[in-house]
C-alpha cells in the first residue's frame, strides 16, 4: 500500500489540436517567451519549434489541488517536422535540466564563458590560489572561472524561477502545500510558509535581482536578513545545477561551505531553519550580541545604516 507521505509519480499523455491563425504573432510571443539561445533560434526558424515553446504543458494542472508539477514536454503530432527535439516544460525540476539551462552540451566551457560577465566577485574569493605553483594555480583558476559561471546561471534561474513563484502565489492564501509548489520559496524557513503570500514573494524576488547586480557589477555583503536568505537559495540553486551537470570534479573542494564563509555573516539565520531553535528569533538572548533580528517582520529591515534595502521591499 502506497505510504500517504509519499507523492505517487502519475503521466498524462494530452493531444491538443490547434489553429495557427497569425503564425507571425505566434513566433514573436513564443521569441519573447524563450529563456535560452537555444529556444530563442528554434522559435524564429521554425513554426513548430515555436508553437512548443509558446505551450506550456505544466500550467494545465497548476491550480489541481494535491499535486506538485515536476515535468512535461511538448513536441508537435505526427506528421510535423520539428528541427530539435521536444522541448522541456518549465516545471521545478524539468526547468532546470541541463537542457533547459542555455548552458549546452559543453557545460565547462560554457561557465568559463559567463564567468566573464562576473565582475563583482575577484577569483580569489572563488578559490583561485595566485601563490601556488604553476600547475595548481591554473587548476584553482579554471575551477574559479568555472564557480563563477555557475554562479551567473544559479542566480539567473533564480530570478526566473521566482517570477514564476510570484505568479503561483498570486490569488492564493498562503500555506506550506502550496509553498511546496514554488521554485524558490520553498527554499526559505518552513515554520514561516503562512506568512510567504505573493506581496513577500514580490519583495524577496527585489532583493534577489539587487543580489545578482552585487555579483555583476560589485560585491557587497547582504543588507537585510531577506538577502541573507536569497544568499541561500542562490547557493541551493547552484548546487543543483552543479549536480545536474556532474561538475563535482570541475568546482573548488567545498566550495559550497567556501562560499557561505565568503557570502554569509551571520550565522543565526540558519538556524530559521532548524526545528529544534523554531522561535529563537524572539528571544532576545539567543543571539550574539550585536546580531539584527531575526524575526520575520524585521527581514527587510536594513542591517544597519550603512545597508541599503530596495525601497519597495523595505516599504512592506
Amino acid at each position: 500500500m502506497q505510504s500517504p507521505d509519499q507523492p505517487v509519480e502519475a503521466s498524462l499523455h494530452i493531444t491538443i489540436d490547434l489553429d495557427i491563425t497569425d503564425p507571425e504573432a505566434m513566433r514573436d510571443y513564443a521569441v519573447a517567451k524563450a529563456i535560452t539561445p537555444e529556444h530563442i533560434a528554434l522559435a524564429s526558424a521554425d513554426l513548430f519549434g515555436a508553437l512548443a515553446i509558446s505551450v506550456d504543458p505544466l500550467r494545465i494542472a497548476e491550480d489541481v489541488p494535491g499535486v506538485r508539477l515536476l515535468r512535461g514536454t511538448v513536441a508537435p503530432a505526427e506528421g510535423h517536422d520539428m528541427p530539435d527535439q521536444a522541448i522541456s516544460g518549465t516545471g521545478r525540476h524539468a526547468g532546470r535540466e541541463p537542457a533547459a539551462t542555455g548552458i549546452g552540451d559543453d557545460p565547462v566551457s560554457a561557465l568559463i564563458e559567463a564567468s566573464g560577465r562576473i565582475g563583482g566577485l575577484g577569483l580569489d574569493l572563488l578559490g583561485y590560489d595566485d601563490a601556488a605553483e604553476e600547475a595548481q594555480r591554473q587548476l584553482s583558476l579554471r575551477r574559479a572561472q568555472v564557480l563563477a559561471g555557475l554562479l551567473w546561471h544559479a542566480s539567473a534561474a533564480m530570478t526566473d524561477e521566482l517570477f514564476n513563484d510570484l505568479d503561483l502565489l498570486r490569488g492564493r492564501a498562503p500555506t506550506a502545500a502550496g509553498v511546496d509548489e514554488t521554485y524558490v520559496i520553498s527554499n526559505l524557513p518552513r515554520q514561516f510558509a503562512h506568512r510567504y503570500d505573493a506581496r513577500f514573494a514580490a519583495r524577496f524576488l527585489t532583493v534577489c535581482i539587487d543580489l545578482s547586480m552585487n555579483l555583476a557589477a560589485g560585491w557587497k555583503e547582504p543588507s537585510c536578513v531577506a538577502q541573507e536568505l536569497a544568499v541561500r537559495c542562490l547557493l541551493a540553486d547552484a548546487e543543483f545545477l552543479a549536480e545536474e551537470l556532474e561538475l563535482d570534479a570541475e568546482l573548488p573542494p567545498d566550495w559550497l561551505a567556501m562560499l557561505e564563509e565568503t557570502f554569509l555573516r551571520y550565522a543565526d539565520s540558519m538556524m530559521l531553519y532548524d526545528p529544534a531553535m523554531d522561535g529563537f528569533e524572539n528571544d532576545p538572548e539567543a543571539s550574539p550580541e550585536g546580531a539584527p533580528s531575526m524575526k520575520f517582520e524585521d527581514w527587510f529591515t536594513p542591517l544597519d545604516p550603512g545597508h541599503h534595502v530596495p525601497p519597495f521591499a523595505e516599504r512592506g
